[in-house]
């Protein structure tokens, strides 16, 4: 995952006790409807982009360093670009999406805009014939192509682990590997929050991940496994201050699977709030499977491991990076790696596995 301004994302993190990502939903609209998903729906109205701009008016006034664009499908908002190019000037700015709706023509607007980063969910090698998994590779490949060749921004795929892609797991994170993403796992969990999974074959696939993939983050890597095998590991989320989720109406949660609990105004919302949410457990945390809190918990949980494994982790980039590699396709400033860019910019550091506790960085 790209870092645009490494050096002024480290100030307002460690000085200012900025958040490290707020997730903004763009639109609760989708494309698909797949079986584990609870946030979206094929009825609501873009969210206009005079009020999308007063929020993230909002997040850069707290120093928030990476904007995730959601939805549902946040490509079916017609003025993403401008939605993009807005949070640009004073954060990074990521998307997640199902890549259905990718096309050159959108790919090199967002490049002008300055998209950071784009996370594209795919479960499954081929299509899911009940429907549950929608979201499969031999529907998106071509659409990864275009990611490859005309991206000017870090890509990562993304995929749930379930009963219905347990079985192919392995084959398609053999298939990422080749085509050479790295790849973020999430853990199935229920409305509230909680992981739904486990058993030791689940682990086994787990570890398989970290052995064989090219890993998002290995900080994850001992918290979910022993989510896996039916621990409940004791944290402090930080949610609501290094982690915000601003719903489709304009309110600051704690996240997607715990609405309801928080429900401030984000234009509203003040450091002093923030900074009390920093310190308070939230109740939630046991059993939670919503990895992307985990890791923007971090650097307050355990900042010393949190710190040594970014050094590890640019050692075993470099690493990677001398024994791959680039394909044809991807040579040039279209490429799409996990390395550090030519043009100097930062990359976020996620940690090498070991044996310290387990911890995360940003996604």
């Amino acid at each position: 995952m790209r870092i645009k301004h490494p050096f002024r994302a480290a100030l307002n993190l460690v000085f200012r006790k900025a958040p490290v990502e707020a997730q903004l939903i763009v639109t609760r609209r989708c494309n698909l409807s797949c079986g584990y998903c609870s946030e979206y729906d094929d009825v609501s109205e873009m969210i206009p982009l005079g009020p999308l701009k007063e929020r993230i008016d909002a997040l850069h006034r707290l120093n928030v360093i990476n904007i995730s664009l959601l939805g549902g499908e946040p490509l079916m908002h017609p003025e993403l670009p401008e939605i993009v190019a807005y949070a640009d000037r004073r954060a990074q700015v990521s998307i997640t999406t199902n890549g259905f709706l990718l096309t050159r023509d959108l790919i090199e607007r967002l490049n002008r805009a300055g998209l950071a980063n784009m996370e594209v969910s795919i479960d499954s090698v081929r299509p899911d014939r009940s429907g549950f998994i929608q979201k499969c590779l031999k529907t998106v490949e071509p659409k990864l192509e275009l990611l490859r060749q005309h991206g000017r921004f870090d890509v990562v795929v993304n995929l749930v682990l379930c009963d219905r892609t347990k079985d192919g797991f392995e084959e398609t994170l053999e298939r990422f590997g080749e085509l050479g993403f790295p790849v973020s796992v999430d853990l199935l969990h229920s409305p509230s929050g909680t992981i739904e999974i486990g058993g030791q074959d689940y682990a086994d696939l787990w570890e398989h991940y970290y052995a064989k993939a090219t890993p998002f983050s290995f900080l994850e890597r001992h918290y979910g496994r022993r989510l896996l095998l039916g621990e409940r590991p004791q944290w402090k989320c930080r949610a609501g201050s290094r982690f915000m989720y601003v719903d489709e109406w304009g309110n600051v949660q704690f996240c997607s699977a715990q609405r309801g609990r928080l429900g401030k105004p984000v234009v509203e919302y003040t450091r002093e709030q923030a900074q009390e949410h920093q310190r308070t457990y939230k109740g939630c945390e046991s059993g939670c499977s919503l990895l992307c809190h985990y890791r923007d918990s971090a650097l307050d949980n355990h900042p010393l491991y949190t710190i040594t494994s970014m050094i590890r982790q640019f050692a075993r980039a470099a690493w990677a990076r001398a024994q791959r590699p680039l394909p044809a396709t991807a040579a040039g400033p279209a490429s799409v790696s996990a390395d550090v860019p030519a043009d100097g910019q930062g990359r976020a550091i996620q940690a090498a596995s070991g044996q310290a506790p387990s911890i995360s960085t940003m996604e």
